[in-house]
């Protein structure tokens, strides 16, 4: 998703986007990083570089962190943790270093103010976060704080639910844009089909959430309700949107439909109980993009292997004129299904190696 993020961000406001493995680094002032958390749909977290440069120790290390004015960042008052992330380091305990980092902090704090923060490592209202390779090193203070997928919408999960901002991630490489009909036959808690809506409605991701930034010493209130304001003002006036879900668990038709409610965008959507192996296309010509079920839920191989035949059936005979994208961590899918895809992408769901498969649906054989 780098590019896909990176793009994002210039649409943003975001200069200078370099992808790298995993992320994107990009320039701009504090208003910029509080406008990022508010609008990126793609974005797990944002966090702003404090210090950087090579190390040898974990005394190295100890040394720049002592060397950052953090009370100058942040009150006393505020609880902190620190994690620590090493790729290639040479150091034999990344446990010790981030106990390090977190003296150093501390005696910052008592050298200046004769008092120390306490520690959370639950819910910190500070969170420090140190990446360490093979010699440099790179500590961030995290503006995000609970990631940024938890939009503060979902009020019921699906049994596998799929992270938001891989949703939308989704939706942006299958190429889906609000004028085209949007399906998701196997919609579980409706993830996508929400996406989706708070895209076409232009509706800020982050608009119901609160954020790590706001903990910090250069937090303007005043700035930020302009940002929130300016983006409540853009938002569109919900209406029917050409997007359909559907799934044959009654209990996941219902909790869509709360998960819809909670975030406004109810009435927009059509939800129907439907097994999509027995379903018609509701309407001539869309995209279905979909997290198909898979692993223990449907017991064994061969009853996978029979439902995922049985999809590329129902989408040859009853989807002419559709594309349809699925995201499937199952090596066995794309062999299983029966029909040829025309573009694979590799993802990553959490931990999970996946691939999205994009299959373009012509009338007549498709195999």
């Amino acid at each position: 998703m780098e590019e896909q993020l990176a793009r994002e961000l210039a649409e943003i406001g975001a200069g200078d986007q370099m992808p790298a493995h995993g992320g994107v680094t990009f320039l701009g002032d504090m208003v910029l990083a509080w406008k990022v958390n508010l609008w990126s749909r793609l974005g797990i977290r944002v966090l702003w570089q404090v210090i950087e440069g090579r190390y040898r120790t974990e005394d190295d290390l100890f040394e720049a962190a002592m060397s950052v004015d953090w009370p100058g960042l942040f009150d006393v008052t505020r609880s902190i943790a620190v994690t620590t992330v090493g790729k290639s380091s040479p150091l034999k305990s990344l446990n010790f270093v981030t106990l390090r980092i977190k003296d150093a902090v501390c005696d910052r704090f008592r050298a200046v103010c004769g008092e120390r923060p306490s520690v959370d490592t639950h819910e910190p209202q500070v969170h420090l976060t140190l990446f360490l390779a093979e010699e440099r090193f790179t500590l961030y203070l995290d503006l995000s704080g609970t990631p940024l997928n938890r939009r503060g919408y979902r009020v019921e999960a699906a049994a596998a639910p799929l992270n938001e901002n891989l949703a939308a991630g989704l939706l942006k490489l299958a190429g889906w844009t609000p004028n085209i009909p949007l399906y998701d036959p196997m919609m579980g808690g409706g993830t996508i089909l929400l996406e989706a809506a708070l895209i076409a409605l232009n509706i800020a991701p982050g608009l119901k959430r609160h954020f790590a930034f706001e903990n910090l010493a250069n937090f303007d209130m005043i700035e930020w309700q302009r940002l929130r304001k300016n983006a409540q003002a853009e938002a569109r006036e919900a209406h029917p949107l050409p997007i359909f879900g559907s799934d044959s668990d009654p209990l996941m038709v219902r909790a869509a439909g709360l998960n819809l409610k909670a975030a406004g965008v109810f009435d927009c959507v059509r939800l129907m109980e439907a097994d999509f192996l027995n379903v018609d296309p509701p309407t001539e010509t869309g995209l279905i993009v979909s997290n198909p079920p898979y692993g223990v839920r449907l017991g064994s191989e061969d009853d996978l292997a029979a439902f995922y035949h049985a999809i590329g059936d129902n989408l040859k005979q009853h989807f002419p004129g559709w594309t349809a994208c699925f995201i499937s961590g199952d090596p066995e899918f794309a062999r299983a299904i029966g029909l040829k895809a025309s573009r694979r992408t590799p993802l990553f769901n959490g931990p999970l190696e996946c691939r999205l498969f994009e299959y373009q649906l012509v009338a007549g054989s498709n195999r």
